[in-house]
């Protein structure tokens, strides 16, 4: 059974954990750089949830970890990651300090100007620290969660740096699942987030009180387990997976992988070296053994990956919409499904440049004047230069197509509750934002 992170420290401090989410604002903080009153004690109230997270223990209680200098920070932020608050030392003042300053005003994090000397008490460092970020830990994953395809199992590693590098590897490939066979393990410490550069943080993480529970858990999910160890007899590039979802068992530095763990494996793989070398760093050997293995997924299912990618599902599911827009249209009025739509923009928009229609429509410059042609000799649309201007002719003939667009569209949603057609149109804006980011990159 999945074991939960322990949450009893964090309702015992409440109001630690209020303050946290409040960000512990005093006036000019907020949206501001860190402009208010510099904190000169460690004993100042806005930095007492910060003074807790340098223990296990601490971090539990008040549900947070912290994000030491301003590369992970903007590497945490760049990824989505919701920052609770920011301390700023007070000498930390450069361009670069400015620019993740109103990066952090954007998003509405509160900032607290620190004296550099409180900072490093409160990070628990004699190193100069510039800033400290706190944010939310994550919850480990229900026992109900869905899988992904590939995971990553932790049997044993201990070393902090490993375990960071291990995620951010995992991370990198895709992999979303990073499962501890033991309740200790901790991955909200500073070396683990560092050496992870922040990826914990949106990583599944499903912890279970020993390897054979977590075996048994990945058996019940459907995954062929390959564990990894020198003494394996079967190469890694020639091992042969099934088809089914991979779970990749790395262990510990001293000991690697579990008894339990091996005797239970599908698999017992080895990456072949040279004699000088005995055996490599986990985290090295894993970043390897991730690479391979997951490659080797991918082709295995490669007819089902293709067929179930994003990319084709939109195009497909668009292609057949059209189609069905395009059958009732050309019914109604002899048009298409894209010059209803096109019609549809400009009376929306009064004036539509050409190329906004054209971007909206998906087509080039000759599509498009051969697409509107039908809607100008007909007066619903004229052309001004490059800008396309709606008529009265045209709004009439839109009110008289709308009753057939709504038919049509009902239809296509037919079995769809109003909530489920709600949150269709989210998911879809939200890709076309994703997308409209990624173009812009």
């Amino acid at each position: 059974m999945s074991r939960a992170r322990n949450r009893t420290g964090a309702n015992r401090h409440g109001e630690d954990a209020e303050h946290l989410g409040r960000g512990g604002q005093s006036e000019g903080d907020v949206g501001s750089g860190g402009t208010g009153p510099v904190a000169t004690s460690v004993k100042d109230e806005r930095l007492a949830v910060a003074r807790t997270l340098g223990t296990r223990a601490g971090r539990a209680a008040a549900g947070a970890c912290a994000l030491e200098g301003r590369s992970l920070i903007e590497q945490v932020l760049a990824a989505g990651t919701p920052l609770r608050e920011v301390l700023r030392a007070e000498g930390a003042s450069s361009a670069e300090d400015e620019r993740l300053a109103g990066r952090l005003q954007d998003r509405g994090v509160a900032v607290h100007r620190v004296r550099d000397g409180v900072l490093r008490q409160v990070a628990g460092t004699a190193r100069p620290v510039a800033w400290l970020a706190l944010a939310a830990l994550p919850p480990d994953a229900e026992v109900t969660a869905p899988w992904g395809d590939f995971a990553l199992v932790c049997d044993g590693v201990a070393d902090p740096g490993n375990l960071g590098t291990l995620v951010r590897s995992g991370r990198a490939l895709g992999i979303e699942d990073v499962v501890l066979t033991n309740p200790t393990t901790d991955v909200t410490s500073r070396r683990v987030l560092d050496a992870s550069r922040g990826t914990v943080l949106t990583t599944r993480t499903r912890r279970f009180a020993s390897p054979s529970e977590a075996v048994a858990a990945l058996r019940s999910a459907g995954f062929q387990i390959v564990a990894t160890s020198p003494r394996g007899r079967q190469l890694q590039a020639l091992a042969a997976l099934d088809g089914r979802p991979v779970a990749l068992v790395v262990g510990g530095e001293t000991s690697g992988v579990s008894q339990e763990v091996i005797e239970a494996a599908d698999l017992l793989v080895a990456i072949p070296m040279a004699g000088a070398v005995e055996s490599l760093n986990v985290g090295v050997a894993a970043g390897i053994s991730l690479y391979e293995l997951r490659t080797k997924r991918v082709l295995a299912v490669l007819t089902e990956r293709i067929r179930n990618s994003l990319g084709r599902d939109v195009t497909l599911t668009g292609r057949f919409i059209r189609d069905a827009l395009d059958r009732a249209a050309r019914e109604a009025a002899g048009l298409s499904s894209a010059q209803v739509i096109a019609l549809m923009v400009v009376t929306a928009e009064r004036r539509t440049p050409g190329d906004e229609l054209r971007r909206d429509l998906g087509v080039g410059d000759r599509e498009l004047d051969e697409l509107t042609a039908p809607l100008t000799e007909r007066g619903w649309l004229e052309r001004q230069e490059n800008t396309y201007v709606r008529t009265p002719a045209g709004e009439q003939a839109l009110a008289a197509l709308w009753p057939v667009q709504q038919q049509v569209e009902q239809q296509l949603l037919t079995g769809l509750s109003a909530d489920e057609r709600q949150v269709l149109q989210d998911l879809l804006g939200r890709v076309r934002a994703n997308a409209t980011r990624i173009m812009g990159s």
